[in-house]
């Protein structure tokens, strides 16, 4: 009996521990929707309304009828949709040399590559700029994918060496012996087996893209560029801050990013656990 009061003991903890987690995750999140269908008055009530009722869609109106918030997130998703497959393929191509090809140098260069991304993003932002600038990338979508791409890929290199490294030598060996130049090996066996690495290393690159604020803020200026974690920003200003619209915007904002991870969430799952058993 004693024993059986630990177990259960022992879960109620457990249970106890993962439902305030769901709370301190899913909390903010549950506020910022309900926030987004409140109409004014219950904005600022006290207590607070937890449930509106009724719903309300003068927010969402006011974030993307009476304000040009749909322009910005087709910049960002723009800039999403082109920079995260170039970052993948760019490192995949980069990772699948350094796991498959022995050179003098190679953990130092591994190294060097990742010690890029330790710096603070400002410090790249401005020497950015005034490079954009003198070609003509300043405020510019092309301008942010250039900088996305290349902001992305030390890690990525990083995080897709290790998945091309746990590949078997021996697979690449036999379809080197079959007659298979680099890249069909890349394309056909590497590829393939390292699926779930690309896929967690593409929601890496979809999140920075879709949410960066620093890199949009300095190198864009106009609505023909800017994104939309600069129009999210906007609405705070010296008149005040639209809380409902800011609501209504972040309630899109999270869309793309959540259906994206529902839909390669099989693939996720097997990336973060790759490695964990080794047999």
């Amino acid at each position: 009996m004693g024993a059986r009061g630990q177990r259960i003991g022992a879960r109620v903890v457990v249970y106890g521990l993962v439902a305030l987690g769901l709370v301190w995750t899913l909390g903010p999140i549950y506020w910022m929707v309900a926030t987004s269908v409140k109409n004014g008055s219950q904005l600022f009530t006290w207590p607070p309304t937890y449930l509106p009722t009724p719903p309300s869609l003068e927010n969402f109106n006011e974030a993307f009828v009476n304000r040009p918030l749909l322009t910005y997130a087709r910049n960002s998703a723009i800039v999403a949709a082109v920079s995260t497959p170039l970052s993948v393929s760019i490192a995949a191509l980069a990772a699948f040399g350094f796991s498959r090809y022995r050179f003098r140098g190679q953990r130092m260069l591994l190294f060097l590559i990742l010690a890029i991304r330790m710096l603070p993003g400002l410090i790249i932002a401005m020497p950015l700029f005034f490079i954009f600038r003198r070609i003509g990338l300043v405020d510019n979508l092309l301008g942010l994918v250039i900088a996305y791409t290349a902001f992305n890929l030390p890690f990525n290199i990083w995080l897709l060496e290790a998945f091309f490294a746990d590949v078997p030598q021996e697979l690449a060996d036999a379809a080197t012996v079959d007659g298979a130049s680099p890249l069909r090996l890349f394309l056909s066996i590497m590829v393939p087996l390292a699926a779930p690495g690309l896929v967690a290393s593409a929601i890496l690159c979809l999140l920075l893209a879709w949410n960066e604020f620093s890199f949009a803020l300095i190198l864009t200026y106009t609505l023909k560029s800017q994104t939309l974690p600069i129009a999210i920003a906007g609405l705070t200003s010296d008149r005040g801050t639209y809380f409902g619209a800011m609501a209504a915007a972040g309630t899109l904002a999270i869309l793309p990013v959540f259906a994206f991870a529902l839909f390669v969430q099989r693939y996720l799952v097997q990336g973060l656990t790759a490695g964990g058993v080794k047999g």
